[in-house]
């Protein structure tokens, strides 16, 4: 151990050429501390977004006494009009028809606008029923691996994307790695797309949409096996970059420098892994990640040095 700490402390000026100047002044200043780690640490899942689950269970209860509701005082027909616009989408997304689509986008606005015009409660309301819908359907695909037409009305291509991707595995019944929480969160925010309608009672909670992005950083698509060019790892390496700097966006509580790190250190780019992790300790040097990221960083530290000449 003392032989390969000599190693990394030797190495640091080599690695660390061409760097930003405060990233160095803040390798140098921390060697100390990092040498002084037991032992490093290889990155292996991405930080969890933290989620309230109580605000997820008000927020599905909510959305369940709407779909209720419903069965006992009808919608108004303009409210109706536009959900049976919504399923005509969905068929046509099914299907990839990509001039109906563009009609229906034409006629979905205007319709959406007479919709609202009956209040957000009664629009809040047909998408509690549709979401209710959807959830009955995508539980009924997983058990039988048959796609209905309800659930290709409501979700468009929604059962192949969860077989593309590797987020519903194997045989009826799948192994289903969607979390309702994602599932719900993700119809709510596709409908919202569609509709173009996303006020403020409208809007997924932050709890919702650190839900989504939480099975998103753990379940990224699962890139094209048949794949031998290096793209399918690439694009996955991209997607979860781009998901990371969206939900810091949204969350800047969310330790982004540690999980682009770690992202780069899972794809072999350990130098720019340990950058990220660098900055991430002089942005928060103190906090709760932060022997993580030291951990992170020693491990990226050795893993580079192995190369060097």
């Amino acid at each position: 151990m003392a032989k390969n700490e000599a190693r990394v402390a030797k190495g640091f000026g080599r690695l660390l050429e061409g760097w930003q100047p405060g990233l160095v002044a803040v390798f140098l200043a921390g060697s100390a501390a990092l040498l002084a780690v037991p032992r490093s640490v290889p990155p292996e899942g991405l930080p969890a977004p933290l989620v309230e689950p109580r605000m997820l269970a008000e927020a599905a209860a909510l959305d369940d006494a709407r779909a209720r509701a419903v069965e006992t005082k009808p919608l108004d027909a303009d409210v109706r009009a536009l959900g049976s616009l919504l399923r005509a989408f969905g068929r046509a997304d099914a299907r990839g028809d990509e001039a109906m689509l563009a009609e229906l986008r034409r006629q979905i606005g205007p319709a959406a606008a007479r919709a609202l015009a009956q209040g957000e409660d009664a629009v809040l309301a047909l998408r509690a029923y549709q979401l209710r819908s959807f959830l009955r359907e995508v539980r009924r695909f997983v058990s039988t691996g048959e796609t209905s037409d309800e659930l290709v009305e409501l979700g468009g291509p929604f059962a192949d994307v969860l077989t593309r991707n590797g987020w519903c595995e194997g045989a009826p019944p799948c192994v289903m790695h969607m979390d309702e929480r994602a599932l719900r969160a993700s119809f709510k925010r596709r409908w919202n797309e569609i509709s173009g309608l996303s006020g403020s009672t409208l809007a997924l909670g932050i709890d919702e949409q650190r839900a989504l992005f939480g099975f998103l950083l753990a379940h990224p698509p699962r890139s094209n096996p048949g794949r031998d060019d290096g793209r399918g790892a690439q694009d996955q390496t991209a997607f979860l970059l781009r998901k990371i700097d969206e939900l810091s966006a949204l969350d800047p509580s969310y330790p982004r420098e540690l999980a682009r790190g770690i992202v780069r250190y899972r794809k072999g780019e350990f130098g720019r892994a340990a950058e990220h992790f660098a900055t991430h300790l002089e942005i928060s040097p103190d906090g709760p990640y932060a022997l993580r990221a030291q951990n992170h960083l020693r491990a990226a530290l050795e893993r580079s040095l192995e190369g060097a000449p």
